[in-house]
């Protein structure tokens, strides 16, 4: 078990921060299908996504991986597999999510396993539609969890529901039906994280998708599917510039974020705006790619909607430990992610002394003189990172432990912040 030791900070300096998970792993499974050659230019390194790229050369894409840069010469839609294949996703429920529709399509027995947190991933709603195409399953342990077995062929029946409440369901049928090239009429319940539902609509928009989206409810879908080859530079991760940003303001600091790509449609840009209603300093400069955030006397109070946020659940519950008040809410499917974050960002954040409540829907945090105390990420990366900007406001030495997950979606996360000057060991 690897363990940070850190205490209380004074930040200054320049950082760059990582580029899009998300827009990393929509890239390769497009590109994947293409028909030719495209490049990924500034492509997250992380463990997911090495797990994407090894689950798509099982279906005979050819993915190089040049510096920064992926080239990927996809198969066309042509979804090639061999018999009894076994593919393990490591951690990446992304991964998980996206590629089972595709491996249904190629109409051989493959069994699909994970780490001990994958296992524990919800399934159900994305297992149910594909039942429901006629795909077969064979559960090796626990019923609609990891691992098991999935075989097409699909039946192309035309009216189908999915439970809606992990965007990566949605996003995952709509993928599906699309490649089917049919008519297809999709009923989403409880329809949740609509940006990255959008975020994939965004890219099946640019390969001539024929799909209406009646208010994420419902959608449409016509043939028209053309996957060309492209060339893509990945944005910025905000969900990861998040942690940089709160970091800055907890601890009084002044930092410049250089290189930033911007991206409509990652709406975690918008919890910026959150943060400045409480008389934070933030200054976003888009001629220059830059974002800079001065010492601030945060005050306030707020209460935000985080469904279409949800990501940014632990590090908002870090800063509303330093304002007056802060209540988060419809973030129920936080418990769903690679841990519980509801529950662990709240018994966590009360090791440190912090004055937060638990609610049906989330959380509601107070200014907090919060402690420092020996702190469990639970292997979750969002988790290990924002206890860890928590500590940085702390004087004596808080430990955070089995923070190498970190790398999932922050990797150097450690050496960036001591350039800035934190007091990690």
């Amino acid at each position: 078990m690897i363990s940070y030791f850190i205490k209380k900070s004074i930040l200054n300096g320049e950082i760059v921060v990582p580029h899009s998970k998300s827009q990393t792993m929509r890239a390769i499974i497009f590109a994947s299908l293409a028909n030719g050659k495209s490049i990924v230019n500034n492509f997250l390194q992380s463990k997911d996504t090495s797990a994407l790229i090894e689950g798509c050369r099982v279906f005979k894409a050819e993915i190089n991986i040049l510096d920064n840069k992926l080239e990927i010469t996809g198969v066309n839609q042509k979804i090639d597999l061999k018999n009894n294949l076994k593919i393990d996703l490591n951690n990446s429920g992304i991964a998980l999510r996206f590629l089972m529709g595709i491996y249904a399509i190629g109409n051989k027995n493959i069994l699909i396993t994970g780490d001990s947190s994958l296992k524990r991933r919800p399934l159900k709603p994305l297992i149910d539609l594909l039942i429901e195409l006629n795909v077969k399953f064979n559960f090796s342990e626990n019923f609609f969890y990891l691992p098991f077995s999935i075989k097409g062929p699909i039946n192309k029946k035309k009216y189908l529901n999915i439970d809606g409440f992990d965007s990566q369901f949605v996003s995952s049928s709509l993928i599906l039906l699309s490649l089917l090239n049919d008519e297809f009429h999709l009923k989403v319940n409880n329809p949740g994280e609509k940006p990255f539902v959008n975020m994939t609509l965004s890219w099946l928009n640019k390969f001539n998708a024929n799909i209406k989206n009646e208010n994420f409810e419902e959608f449409f879908l016509k043939k028209g599917l053309d996957i060309k080859p492209f060339e893509y530079y990945v944005p910025t991760d905000f969900s990861s510039l998040l942690f940089v940003v709160v970091a800055a303001l907890v601890t009084n600091s002044e930092v410049l974020i250089k290189n930033v790509i911007f991206d409509e449609d990652q709406k975690d840009f918008l919890v910026l705006d959150f943060l400045k209603k409480f008389n934070s300093e933030i200054f976003i400069d888009k001629k220059n790619s830059e974002i800079l955030i001065r010492k601030s006397y945060l005050k306030g109070s707020l209460e935000i909607d985080l469904n279409d946020y949800i990501d940014a659940l632990p590090i908002l519950a870090v800063f509303g430990c330093f304002v007056d008040s802060l209540t988060l809410k419809n973030c129920k499917n936080a418990a769903n992610k690679e841990s519980n974050r509801i529950d662990v960002i709240y018994n966590e954040l009360k090791k440190m002394n912090a004055d937060i409540y638990k609610t049906d829907d989330g959380l509601i945090i107070k200014r907090s003189n919060l402690k420092s105390a020996i702190l469990n990420s639970y292997k979750d990366h969002r988790v290990a990172m924002s206890l860890s900007i928590a500590a940085l406001s702390i004087k004596n030495v808080s430990e955070i432990q089995d923070i190498d997950c970190i790398d999932k979606t922050f990797p150097f996360f450690k050496e960036k912040f001591l350039n800035l000057g934190a007091d990690i060991l």
